[in-house]
């Protein structure tokens, strides 16, 4: 029987390792996932190097990779650049000689569910809408475009099946351990999952200014497009995940923010005055490392066809 593979792919250094975290607490993950067999951590490679952070090959007949995209960027390449994503996120794909069975993306966003405050809930989906927020090329830095599949929505190729690896009781294994971000928290933290939720990546974004109008310029956007289907999350690399291969796809948001509230919830001060980012984006990221812990099991037999 071939090898199946599974790639788990985060954004920014400062997203994946809470997620690692979380996947190597004893204590926040279920017994059914071991620890890894292979462990970059802490990460001692050269910048550039087409290493993953973490491999599982306890699972019979799979093998899933935790990949971290700010790792393998050559140092050319700003490391929030959607061009240079694209152009070094193939390292990933040809680490090993198999094509993956299954792509998840993962990393912190915006919500974009109603303009309700989620914060600190993990957002999981099928689909993904590719804004260009420079259509032009005006930031010399990230330049990517791709008229086929930008301003569009994307569906994917995985089954609604996957999406009932969540069931009540793995839904409650989650909710359990869920942390409460600093800022503006929701009333409810929970894991939200639906084949039909839009992941819209805003592309060529390199200055954290953008933020101010690009996450509304994206669901301008797709709203102009007619589209019906609930908004799932607004960020920037989930859409350049999904054009790596046509593997079955689904990516996983852990919400810092409400929409049109960048600065108030992911850069918010305590009472003396503390500016409060690392603590939101680390708890947003913690997470969907939590959701991933009992998910990795599922996902394993999924794509073993158990």
């Amino acid at each position: 029987m071939s090898l199946k593979r599974i790639l788990l792919i985060g954004n920014k250094s400062w997203e994946v390792e809470p997620i690692l975290n979380a996947l190597l607490n004893v204590r926040m993950r279920p017994a059914q996932l071991p620890n890894p067999t292979h462990l970059n951590y802490p990460w001692t490679f050269l910048q550039g190097s087409p290493q993953p952070r973490a491999i599982w090959d306890t699972f019979q007949d799979v093998t899933i990779e935790l990949w971290c995209i700010q790792d393998i960027m050559d140092t050319q390449w700003n490391p929030s650049s959607s061009q240079g994503k694209h152009v070094c996120l193939p390292k990933i794909l040809h680490y090993r000689q198999e094509q993956p069975s299954l792509v998840v993306a993962l990393g912190t966003a915006a919500l974009g569910l109603n303009n309700s405050n989620n914060n600190g809930c993990v957002v999981m989906g099928s689909n993904i809408f590719i804004h260009n927020f420079h259509p032009k090329g005006e930031n010399p830095e990230s330049k990517w475009d791709d008229p086929k599949d930008f301003e569009k929505v994307l569906t994917s190729t995985i089954s609604p099946d996957f999406f009932k690896l969540l069931d009540t009781t793995t839904t409650n294994a989650i909710n359990a351990h869920l942390l409460k971000p600093f800022n503006n928290p929701a009333d409810n933290i929970q894991v939200m999952a639906d084949k039909d939720y839009i992941g819209v990546s805003v592309v060529n974004i390199t200055n954290y200014q953008d933020y101010a109008t690009s996450d509304q310029s994206g669901l301008d956007k797709l709203a102009g497009t007619g589209n019906k289907l609930p908004v799932g999350s607004v960020e920037t690399t989930h859409g350049v995940i999904r054009l790596l291969c046509n593997a079955p796809f689904v990516f996983m948001s852990g919400i810092t923010d409400r929409e049109g509230y960048f600065d108030a919830d992911v850069n918010g001060k305590d009472v003396n005055g503390n500016v409060k980012t690392e603590a939101q984006n680390f708890t947003a990221a913690f997470n969907i490392g939590v959701c991933l812990g009992n998910m990795i099991p599922k996902m394993a037999g999924y794509v073993a066809g158990k």
